[in-house]
């Protein structure tokens, strides 16, 4: 591995690239559940302010999370292996690579742009846009890790809510997630059922649900 000064070499973007990223969804945060305006002006009338950041999906180095040996050094530093991010979404997303995955951030980079290319041509956003947006506020975490859980396996469709305390028999094709790990979870799932995203299919008093095809395509699953 390369290095330089006894660090890893970096393949960062270059201005172009990273002024590219952040024209490309007019300088919002490409978080659906973030959307914060990453630049205005500064008190100072010949200046700005920016709080954005060109991030990598896959890290400039291999010390750096998501990183990608079979990349070369000009594919991550283009503007493909990139999205725009307030500096907040960006350190979230570097410090926890696992509950953010590279399909995660490919996926807000996508809807990112198609957000920006409707507010350019004055097209309201649909219904659906609409409702996701509001779930990615409401539940981030708990749709980062059901994208996740469908990126590793796309043909499941039911998940189970538990205390990790309780025992459970499972029987390999559902998903489960944790009141330890989500606050309100019990209350996120009945938002998605109402929303007609999830159905309750609970028995044998363990809560389980089924997910939409619907919400599975919204998530990333073939």
């Amino acid at each position: 591995m390369a290095e330089r000064n006894g660090s890893p070499m970096r393949d960062d973007f270059s201005t172009a690239v990273k002024e590219l990223l952040a024209k490309r969804v007019a300088f919002r945060c490409s978080n659906g559940g973030c959307r914060q305006v990453t630049s205005g002006p500064q008190e100072d009338p010949a200046k700005v302010i920016n709080i954005g950041v060109a991030a990598h999906i896959t890290a400039a180095s291999a010390d750096g999370p998501r990183y990608d040996p079979a990349m070369t050094a000009e594919e991550r530093g283009s503007a493909s292996n990139g999205l725009w991010l307030c500096q907040s979404c960006a350190k979230l997303v570097d410090n926890d690579p696992i509950r953010y995955p590279v399909e995660t951030l490919r996926q807000w980079k996508e809807q990112a742009e198609a957000v920006a290319a409707r507010e350019l041509e004055q097209r309201p956003l649909s219904e659906a846009d609409r409702l996701f947006a509001r779930l990615e506020r409401l539940m981030p975490e708990l749709l980062a890790e059901m994208r996740q859980d469908l990126a590793s396996y796309p043909l499941r469709r039911e998940f189970v809510l538990l205390k990790r305390t309780w025992s459970y028999w499972e029987n390999g094709t559902e998903f489960m997630y944790y009141f330890d790990d989500h606050p309100d979870l019990e209350s996120k799932a009945h938002i998605l059922e109402n929303e007609g995203l999830v159905q309750d299919i609970t028995s044998k008093n363990v809560q389980r649900y089924r997910i939409s095809e619907r919400l599975a395509r919204y998530l990333g699953a073939p």
